[in-house]
């Protein structure tokens, strides 16, 4: 989450960042997939639970967009 949160905070600071911004966002997402992997990868009980949860978002998502298709046809 505190990369996702950095790079927020970087593409919404209120003057030019220059070639500071782009570094430290593309910083943040490095740090954030070296987490995502770790997660996933190495701690099979949080992979349960992303997998349990994520097939519940992932529908939720699928349904929402067929009804999104359905209603502007």
């Amino acid at each position: 989450m505190w990369p996702l949160m950095w790079a927020l905070l970087i593409q919404h600071a209120p003057q030019p960042l220059g070639l500071i911004g782009p570094f430290i966002t593309a910083l943040a997402v490095l740090m954030g997939l070296g987490r995502l992997h770790r997660a996933l990868w190495v701690n099979h009980r949080y992979w349960f639970t992303t997998w349990r949860w994520g097939k519940v978002l992932a529908s939720m998502m699928v349904i929402g967009a067929v009804l999104k298709l359905s209603m502007s046809a």
